[in-house]
This record gives structure tokens, C-alpha cells and sequence, in this order.
């Protein structure tokens, strides 16, 4: 046997970071779900997967010697990483030099892969009449409508759609508050430096960074955490399309399935309604599909074009640092904006240069070069994509000189010594400065230095010492005959 390398990344860090932080005692709570078990494998990366299921059906552990075999030895590396990273997720146990998987985890995705368990897990199958205008391409209407306008509050921008003029419940404001993505009260919120970068990634790591917010939340209103995260990975795993039953969800639950509505990921004709479907907002986040939002042409999506990556490609980047983005979205303009200095607007196509004040501007906001390239990267025109590199390598070292030349300083905090009485004293204490290695800059034609915060207790303790001992020096009774 031999693990396949994939270039994958582990899914989502926020996600794996909450899980790793997570008590054994509440772990334990969340791999009884055969749904949470399901949807936290489809987000491992291929070489993850390959590895749970190849424990998957052994009840005894195996060497690590022996799993390392599994690899080439160029690559053994490479699966080390991985079983470590398994188990900080503690999916994963190790005792012995042995490993195997989580007995519980891997009980419940037995159940998951073949059917057992409390399938209730995955949510239940809506029974009644099904609302006839719910489609693929109508939900994907809805949910990217609702997601635009929470995009377009950001930026400041009235929302689209004349369907989505309802303004922003107070769950949405307070969630984009605790993450820090805005700031302000209902008198005005204006976008901060991380909520800019957040504009920046892809729906579905803007979705992550939504869902992570309601197990904070959730954790602030003492609420039961599992129970939270369960009915995320629940939603997770949901089918696109299909109307669920609302009947028997708990009051935590029928709360948070409100809030996800105000974000597109459900949709729900009211709060009291018996049945919901979720979007393709959440069922994506477990596939490992990149989700759209906002390219405008997303009505008439079809199953399989919410699920490809790749074909919202709408920017042209030339050697020249000109910009042609082929796009009638108000939102996906506002974004450009941030980075790109805009000369021209047509029906479906925008121009615009990357300047170096564009690039100075949306450095003060906080968002870095290699941020500016990855979007471009992403956003690249399908005849961009089929190059190597993507982008013109003149114009992503120009975007990175740029960013260099505003970071060549670097605010340090430091103290600045200057009217010494004597030469002497001053040539004694930049001696010690020098020795201790705190000295950032002396002259010693003026008898000035400046030496970092850190270094200017020292220097203190050292003066105070040497007054101490001079002091005492002097009120000493001199020896007889001297």
C-alpha cells in the first residue's frame, strides 16, 4: 500500500484550531454524532483521508514504524506530519508507540459510511407540501443575495437586489462585531482592518469565519457548545435542495437556524416554519468545493456550477499592471476598489491600473500583497489560469517592492539619552549598552545614544548603582593620614 500525496491543505484552521482546543470530555460528546464524524472527515486532506480509512476497520493499533511504510521514504515525512495533526484533532491516539484511530470516532463513521447508528444525525427528511418555487437556482439566488448584502454593508454600500432591501437583523451587526470585521454601535459601524482581508477570501472561508462566531457566541451565552458544534456539522452535511423538518430541533437550535437565515446559509420562510433548506453556502464547506458569491450570474446556476471551482474567473491582469475585470457586480467593483485604481466603466466590464498608491492605500487598511495576489489568483480569467504563473511575474514583485518600501521602517520603542555631565559617564554607560547589546544608534562626538525600552531599565539600574556607590564615598570618613 502506498498513501497517493495530495496538495490539499487540513481543512479550515479556525475550525481545526477550536477542535483542538476542545476538552477531551467534549470531544467525546461531538464523535458520537455520526454526521459531526462525517463531515470532520470529508474536510481532511487526502492523505488525512487515506489514513483514517485505512484504521478505519483495524480494532488493534499499529506500529508507527509500520504506517510510516505505507509512504515512500521521500514522503514519510509528509504522513508524520499528517498522524500528528490527527492527533491534535484527537482523531487520533497514540500509546506505545501504536497508533489508532479515536475508538468513538471511529465507531460513529462506521455508522455514517454504512448506514447505523442515530441517523437522525443528518438531519430529518421534510415530509409535508414543498414549496414549489425552492429550485438549485433559486436557492442559489437567495443565499447569494442575503451573503451580498452583508458584503455590501461592509463596504458601505446599499444592498442590491430590490428583493434584499430588508436591513440587517442585530444578529448579523453583533456577529460581525465579535469577530472584529466592523466596529461602531447602530449609530454607524465602519469596516476595521481584518474586514477588509475578510473581503478578500473566498465565500468559504468568509463562511467559516461566520460559523466560528456562533460557537464563541454561543460559549459567551453559556450555551451548550456541543450542541452547537453538532448542529453545524449537521447542517454541514445536509443535501442541497432538500426541505428538512424544523419539529425536532431543540430552542438553541431553532434560534441559530434564524441567525444562519440572516446569512443566506438557510432558508427559511419564517422563524416558526416546520421545514428549511440549507444553501449551498454550508453544504459546500464539507466538500471541499469552493463556494461563489457575489459574480451576479449565480440565478441560473446549476447543481454542478455550484460546485466547480474555477469558472468565476473574471479579472485580466497585463505586464503593464492593467486591469480588465469582466463583471457587472457592484460588489465584486467595490472589492477591486480596495486595490485597484478604476478609470473606466462599461455594461460588464471594468479598467483600472494597480498603482502604488492603490497598493499604499490598501496597505494602511491592512491588507497585505500577498493577500492582493492570492485574490487576483483566484479571480484570474480561465485564459489567465491556463498559464504558468498565473499572473505576470513583473507585476506581483512590483506589488511586493510596494509593500516593502512602506514596511523599510519599523516603529521600535526605545529611549534616548543625551546631557551627560562628563564624557566619562557617558563613555561608561554606552560601554555597558554595548556589552548588554541594547544600543540602537550613538553618537558619541554630541554624547547621545537611543537603546531600546528594554535595555533602558538596566542602564537605570546601572546609574543608580553608581550614584548609590558614589554617595557613599563620599560621606566615608577618610582613613587618619591621608
Amino acid at each position: 500500500m502506498v498513501l497517493q500525496m495530495g496538495s490539499e491543505e487540513e481543512f479550515k484552521t479556525t475550525i481545526a484550531e477550536y477542535l483542538e482546543s476542545l476538552p477531551t470530555q467534549f470531544c467525546r460528546r461531538v464523535f458520537s454524532s455520526p454526521a459531526a464524524c462525517l463531515a470532520i472527515f470529508r474536510m481532511l486532506s487526502t492523505v488525512g483521508k487515506q489514513l483514517v480509512m485505512s484504521m478505519l476497520y483495524l480494532d488493534s493499533a499499529l506500529r508507527l514504524q509500520d504506517v510510516l511504510q505505507w509512504a515512500k521514504i521521500e514522503q514519510q515525512r509528509v504522513v508524520k506530519g499528517k498522524i500528528h495533526q490527527l492527533r491534535k484533532l484527537q482523531l487520533v491516539v497514540e500509546d506505545r508507540g501504536g497508533v489508532s484511530l479515536n475508538p468513538i470516532f471511529r465507531e460513529q463513521l462506521r455508522n455514517a459510511l454504512t448506514g447505523g447508528g442515530d441517523f437522525s444525525s443528518f438531519g430529518t427528511p421534510y415530509v409535508g407540501p414543498r414549496d414549489r418555487r425552492v429550485s438549485l437556482a433559486w436557492l442559489a439566488r437567495y443565499a447569494n443575495e442575503r451573503w451580498e448584502a452583508v458584503l455590501h454593508f461592509m463596504v458601505g454600500r446599499s444592498q442590491v437586489s430590490p428583493e434584499s432591501l430588508a436591513p440587517l437583523s442585530e444578529s448579523v451587526r453583533n456577529i460581525l462585531r465579535m469577530s472584529r470585521l466592523m466596529e461602531g454601535g447602530n449609530g454607524g459601524m465602519t469596516i476595521t482592518n481584518s474586514g477588509f482581508q475578510f473581503l478578500l477570501q473566498d465565500a468559504a472561508s468568509q463562511a467559516w469565519t461566520v460559523l466560528l462566531q456562533y460557537l464563541r457566541l454561543a460559549e459567551a451565552q453559556s450555551m451548550d457548545v456541543v450542541e452547537v458544534l453538532n448542529f453545524l456539522f449537521q447542517l454541514v452535511s445536509l443535501q442541497l435542495g432538500r426541505a428538512y423538518s424544523a419539529e425536532a430541533l431543540t430552542r438553541n437550535q431553532r434560534k441559530m437556524l434564524g441567525e444562519l437565515r440572516d446569512f443566506g446559509l438557510i432558508y427559511q420562510d419564517d422563524t416558526d416554519s416546520k421545514r428549511f433548506y440549507p444553501t449551498h453556502l454550508i453544504t459546500s464547506l464539507a466538500s471541499g468545493t469552493r463556494s461563489s458569491s457575489g459574480s451576479g450570474k449565480e440565478g441560473a446556476a446549476t447543481q454542478s456550477e455550484l460546485t466547480e471551482s474555477g469558472d468565476h474567473g473574471y479579472i485580466i491582469l497585463e505586464t503593464n499592471c492593467r486591469v480588465y475585470a469582466y463583471t457587472d457586480s457592484p460588489l465584486q467593483i467595490a472589492i477591486l476598489n480596495l486595490f485597484v485604481h478604476l478609470t473606466s466603466r462599461f455594461t460588464n466590464l471594468v479598467t483600472g491600473m494597480v498603482t502604488r498608491a492603490s497598493v499604499r492605500r490598501a496597505l494602511l487598511h491592512g491588507i497585505t500583497a500577498d493577500q492582493i495576489i492570492t485574490f487576483l489568483s483566484t479571480n484570474a480569467h480561465p485564459q489567465m489560469q491556463s498559464k504558468v504563473p498565473v499572473l505576470p511575474v513583473t507585476v506581483t514583485d512590483q506589488i511586493r517592492l510596494w509593500e516593502r518600501e512602506r514596511n523599510r521602517l519599523q516603529p521600535t520603542q526605545a529611549q534616548f539619552y543625551k546631557g551627560f555631565a562628563q564624557q566619562q559617564d557617558f563613555e561608561r554607560v554606552f560601554r555597558y549598552a554595548q556589552d548588554i547589546g541594547v544600543v540602537l544608534w550613538a553618537s558619541k562626538e554630541k554624547c547621545q545614544m537611543v537603546v531600546t525600552r528594554q535595555g533602558h531599565a538596566k542602564i537605570l539600574e546601572l546609574v543608580q548603582s553608581q550614584r548609590a556607590s558614589g554617595a557613599a564615598a563620599a560621606t566615608a570618613t577618610p582613613p587618619s593620614g591621608a
